[in-house]
Order: C-alpha cells, then structure tokens, then sequence
C-alpha cells in the first residue's frame, strides 16, 4: 500500500514505527528539514502528524485533491474550519481522525460494564490529564490535551454536552494558560475535567461514578479498577474487594488505531472517528472558549 506521512518529530517517528509493524513503508514529508505537502505526487492516503495549527490548511489542501486522509487530533482550531473541511469531503473519500482513546481495547471493555448495568446508572464524569511536560505558546492546554478528554466523556454520555463552567489558571509565566479546567453535562450526566501541561504530578485518569459502582480508568499504567463504591441511605458503602483489569492486548493502542486507519483505506469503510466527532469535540471546546470570555 502506497501511503504519505506527513512530520517526522516526536508523533510522527512512532506513527511510522507502528505502519512499519503492519506492513506500510510510507514516504516520509519532513516538515522541521523544509519539505512541504506540495511534494506530494500522487492521490495516495495522507497522515499527518504536523502541529494542530497547521491542521486545517494541510487538510483542506489534501482534501480538495481527493487524498484519504488521517489527521492527528485535534483536527482543526475551530467549529467553522471543520465545518468547511467538511463540506470538501467527496462521496466515499475516507477521514479519519486521531482520537486514540476510542481506539483503546479498555474503551471497549469498560462500555461493556457500564452497559450491563454492573456499576448501576452513570451519573457523573470525572476527567483528568495532568503533567510536567512541553509548555505550548501557540495553542492551550484545552486543544493540546483536553480534545482527548472531551472524546471520552461524550464516548461515555453518547450525548452532546453542555458547558456550564470553565477556569483558566496562569500558574506559571507563559502568555497562554497552563491549566485549565471545566464542567457541565451531559443527557443526565454530569462531568468535570482538567488538563495542565505544568503539574507537578502526572495523572491521566477517568473516574466514572454510577448509582451502584465506579470505575477509574489510569490511562498511564493501561488498567482500570471496578469497585461497588457507593451511597446508600446516606451512607458511603466501601467495596473492600475491588477488582483490577491489566491492559491484555497484544497490540498497544496506537497501533489499534494504525490498523483500523489502514484496514478502512483498504476496503472504503468510514473510520470510527471521522470528521463529525471531531465536530462534537470542537463545539464543546467553543463553549469552554467563550465561558472563559464571560468570565474576564
């Protein structure tokens, strides 16, 4: 199969290891040593792992050729660029985008608890992805890490969200925001997350808390842990026997997401992740934008 990849930095360099596992040698666009998408020669698929500001017009330009396209998250900075990049989409032309968490085999085996019933009705979401690590000065810490949380709790609800709150904090010198965190609902769902890119402890974890049960899902350590947590008559009832699940998969998670990328190129089917929940993240993301802005 005949493939692009576009960036070849911290991303792109385990992209290109994980298509080489399944078979895919694809040729390489080095942005940072000055090669361009113009070097593209033919209407073969495109990756791109390029910065997210440069999404949009790396998309539309690939789009309006009629590559197949995977784009790192987040797809675009705004609703209105992934509305456009929308209505460029031709009849059959496969999009996909790089939400890796609903690529993750412990995605599925937590909706399945949660759909048998065994931690009772979800009622509220919590999210978190905290750490020290590169301090960003042309996005914010929403885009940079909470598209992944936003992608999981609407996984989660299967509902458009509602923000009701959000809260930047300037904890350090940079011009942009090191944390930001917010909350709202969800159907009948609440949630509530926070990112940062400069916090001294690294947690990327989500707590889901039902009427009979909970479940916490360490996304750094690839277990999650059922427990029977709950409150009853106003009483808090603790499961002294809760039950851990390892990560079991031969496969790792970008690679799951690598593989269905190159499984629906193969045979034309759209990927899980396409353009219209990138659009359902992006409009939560504008709600969080302009409750900042009520705010000041």
């Amino acid at each position: 199969m005949n493939m692009w990849l576009v960036g070849a930095g911290y991303w792109g360099s385990k992209m290109l290891a994980n298509l080489q596992k399944f078979g895919v040698n694809p040729q390489i666009i080095d942005i940072k040593n000055g090669q361009t998408i113009d070097q593209i020669n033919d209407r073969s698929p495109v990756m791109l792992a390029t910065p997210l500001w440069e999404h949009y017009d790396q998309c539309r330009y690939l789009l309006k050729r009629g590559h197949d396209v995977y784009v790192e998250k987040p797809m675009a900075e705004t609703v209105d660029q992934i509305r456009e990049l929308k209505s460029l989409l031709k009849p059959g032309q496969v999009f996909m985008v790089g939400h890796i968490f609903q690529h993750h085999p412990q995605r599925d085996e937590i909706k399945t608890i949660i759909e048998t019933g065994f931690i009772g009705d979800v009622v509220h979401v919590t999210s978190r992805r905290l750490n020290w690590g590169i301090y960003q000065i042309k996005t914010d810490p929403v885009l940079s890490l909470g598209t992944h949380d936003i992608s999981i709790v609407l996984d989660i609800t299967k509902e458009s969200a509602v923000v009701d709150h959000s809260q930047c904090f300037h904890t350090t010198q940079g011009t942009q925001p090191d944390r930001v965190t917010w909350s709202g609902r969800s159907g009948n769902i609440t949630f509530d997350c926070d990112v940062s890119w400069a916090w001294p402890v690294r947690v990327r974890e989500t707590v889901i808390i039902g009427t009979q049960g909970q479940i916490i899902w360490d996304q750094d350590t690839n277990t999650y842990t059922v427990s029977k947590h709950r409150v009853e008559n106003y009483r808090c009832f603790l499961d002294d026997d809760p039950r851990t699940v390892n990560y079991t998969s031969a496969l790792s998670p970008l690679e799951h997401e690598i593989q269905h990328w190159i499984e629906c190129v193969r045979t034309r089917q759209q990927p899980s992740t396409g353009i219209d929940q990138a659009l359902a993240v992006a409009l939560v993301i504008d709600q969080i934008n302009l409750s900042h802005r009520n705010d000041q």
